[in-house]
């Protein structure tokens, strides 16, 4: 009973400091910094990634449009989809500045739109890839299509988010 009394109190004092669009923070301690997110993110296992890489699904999605999912990759060191990625930008949170970059996956049906922030401290590097995976709209009968998701509302999302980011 004490050690959930006292894992209670650290969640409690994690996330006092997060906005409450925001209410969970996520607190890596191995890389220094916090970032929080959304009620309801369940955070998964990653494999093919570096170790210590982090999955976050389950975020909320726009009503009746063809956004299926987003989720959140957090990878520490190199990350090869930078590679074919195309500079977005920086974005300040905090007093510090993240690059950003963005990359689109598509194949027969669906697209994947990465909104990429990475975060140089010293030797570390952190990058944070919102994926957002969507649907074609013209693979349903007119009746039933959905509308198409606002990509500039998801990027607003990813900032909202990213803007709570900070060295813990």
């Amino acid at each position: 009973m004490r050690c959930l009394c006292l894992a209670l109190a650290l969640i409690s004092t994690a996330t006092a400091a997060c906005p409450p669009d925001y209410p969970f923070a996520y607190v890596d301690r191995v890389h220094r910094f916090s970032v929080c997110l959304p009620a309801g993110v369940i955070k998964e296992e990653t494999t093919g990634y570096p170790a210590g890489s982090v999955l976050f699904s389950g975020f909320p999605l726009q009503p009746k449009t063809n956004l299926r999912s987003k989720q959140l990759l957090i990878v520490s060191g190199e990350y090869d989809l930078l590679n074919s990625a195309a500079p977005f930008g920086h974005f300040a949170a905090n007093g510090l500045s993240l690059e950003r970059a963005q990359l689109e996956e598509g194949s027969a049906g669906h697209l994947t739109a990465h909104l990429i922030y990475t975060w140089k401290d010293g030797n570390t590097e952190v990058h944070f890839d919102f994926e957002d995976r969507s649907v074609n709209i013209y693979n349903f009968d007119p009746g039933q299509r959905p509308t198409e998701y606002n990509r500039q509302d998801e990027i607003k999302i990813s900032e909202q988010i990213m803007s709570t980011f900070g060295k813990s």
